[in-house]
């Protein structure tokens, strides 16, 4: 049986030929190309290994592409403003977007808008699904992240308003990017700010305690959560910290 291959999937601001591509990750290969307009920062999604999903850059909708059909862009899902950033849980069952300080929550299947949650005071920046698709956790321009239980989310009492399960306001600036570790309500959640800093929260369904990083620029965004102490962050102007 032939391994895996492994990819590297990227989308491009201000590409004049395509919006997204797949690239090779030992050659540097570009494998694939996705058209049609640009994408906004981090709103590249995966739904369900079957399709490619991206925020159109300062457009109110969502480009939709089958990964199969590379050439052909396959829907526009139209939004309630620009999106700013999106994520499908890994479940493939529900979609979340930022639009200015609400979030929009759709179940995927039937295309129902299952919530609207406004407890953010300015422009949500980032949003992350932990990997058993339990929780979601938000970032603002407000400095704040929020952590959401999907369950308490989408319950279908009318009565019922959902309130964010935690409260993080550890940093001094708008959060700029954020992700979630493996464990599901048992994850790790950092989060990059332009305050220079990076937190990392340990257990995320009680925030039992936080590891403090300092980067020297600021930090934009947080690909991945390797073992404490080392944290990767991208920061601008580009350079890596470990």
């Amino acid at each position: 049986m032939a391994a895996p291959l492994e990819v590297v999937l990227s989308s491009d601001s201000g590409s004049q030929l395509w919006n997204c591509t797949v690239f090779d990750l030992h050659s540097d290969s570009s494998l694939l190309s996705y058209r049609g307009g640009n994408s906004s920062a981090r709103t590249l999604t995966l739904l369900n290994g079957e399709y490619l999903l991206s925020a159109q850059l300062g457009k109110n909708y969502i480009n939709v592409w089958e990964i199969q059909r590379k050439d052909q862009l396959q829907q526009k899902i139209i939004c309630p403003g620009v999106v700013t950033c999106l994520t499908t849980s890994p479940n493939g069952l529900f979609l979340a977007t930022g639009v200015a300080e609400a979030i929009y929550l759709w179940e995927v299947s039937t295309g129902k808008l299952l919530s609207v949650l406004s407890r953010h005071y300015q422009d949500v920046t980032c949003v992350k699904f932990t990997d058993d698709s339990s929780h979601f956790v938000t970032g603002g321009r407000d400095n704040l992240a929020l952590v959401w239980s999907l369950s308490s989310v989408i319950q279908l009492d009318s009565a019922h308003v959902p309130e964010p399960r935690h409260v993080l306001s550890r940093h001094s600036l708008p959060i700029t990017d954020l992700h979630c570790g493996l464990m599901g309500p048992q994850a790790r959640v950092a989060t990059a700010s332009l305050d220079q800093t990076v937190k990392v929260f340990i257990k995320l369904q009680t925030i039992e305690a936080i590891e403090h990083l300092f980067v020297t620029r600021l930090s934009t965004s947080i690909p991945s959560l390797p073992p404490l102490p080392l944290q990767y962050t991208s920061v601008s102007p580009p350079l890596l910290h470990l």
